[in-house]
């Protein structure tokens, strides 16, 4: 048997409930450094000095995630980031040398498996 609202609503102390309101918990949107700690494996520290800023767009050098990629110890990781890196500096190249905050979070999507074809891409700057 399951229990109505008023039941919860008695269970938790919970005042004022409207019976035919969905309640839900908005998610906090993840920040670009949390995003890379997940996808590198790294510390939080390492995360911090790696992103930079260049011209209003928040990003990481590719240098940092080449090391990554030749001395990860793990070979899926490595693999993941090396297609990262592919992504951000020959599909998606915003500034030169750098992966943008929406490519990390293209591959933070995939890994959790949302589908990448819902999401909406910034149009290609004009070059």
């Amino acid at each position: 048997m399951t229990p109505t609202i008023e039941e919860y609503a008695a269970l938790l102390r919970v005042e004022n409930v409207q019976p035919y309101k969905i309640y839900v918990k908005e998610p906090k949107p993840m920040t670009f450094k949390k995003m890379l700690v997940r996808l590198t494996d790294m510390t939080d520290a390492w995360a911090e000095k790696q992103i930079k800023k260049k011209n209003e767009t928040i990003c990481i050098l590719w240098v940092s995630l080449r090391d990554l990629v030749l001395n990860h110890p793990d070979m899926l990781k490595r693999v993941n980031l090396f297609a990262l890196a592919i992504y951000g500096l020959i599909i998606f190249p915003k500034v030169l040398g750098h992966i943008e905050v929406t490519v990390v979070d293209f591959f933070e999507r995939l890994k959790q498996g949302i589908n990448p074809s819902q999401l909406s891409w910034p149009k290609p700057s004009d070059q």
